[in-house]
């Protein structure tokens, strides 16, 4: 973790356990998208979305779909039953899978692109498919 926070700001977040190399967990956004709820250890912190841009964090792997930036994906898991792997089915999503993600429309859909299709899914969707980074 990187930032470039006021020394303020740095210093509560240090304090509740906010430190370079702790992991963190994006736990829920508000449904506007601001703020969001991050989990560090057993301490939920809320940060505004201009206090969260200032924090440059490195992504583990697998991350849920709804979670990622631009770029190209390959799904490793999918968390759900057999109607949501139909329903993935027909979008082209399933294990393997190259996905790449266009952004995101609004705050509730992610635009993606398989092969010569680009459509739309939910982030309640995306969040159920795991992903990691690949080269192309």
């Amino acid at each position: 973790m990187e930032t470039n926070l006021p020394e303020s700001l740095k210093n509560r977040l240090m304090g509740m356990g906010w430190l370079p190399g702790c992991e963190i967990k994006v736990v829920r956004k508000a449904p506007l998208g601001d703020p969001t709820i991050y989990l560090i250890d057993s301490t939920e912190i809320s940060l505004r979305q201009d206090e969260s841009k200032m924090i440059s964090v490195k992504p583990l792997y697998p991350a849920p779909l709804s979670l990622v930036d631009k770029g190209i994906y390959r799904v490793v898991d999918i968390q759900g039953g057999k109607h949501f792997f139909d329903k993935l089915h027909a979008f082209s999503i399933e294990l393997s899978a190259k996905i790449k993600v266009l952004g995101d429309s609004s705050k509730c859909r992610v635009h993606l692109r398989i092969d010569d299709k680009e459509f739309y899914i939910g982030k309640g969707m995306a969040q159920k498919i795991l992903v990691e980074e690949t080269n192309g």
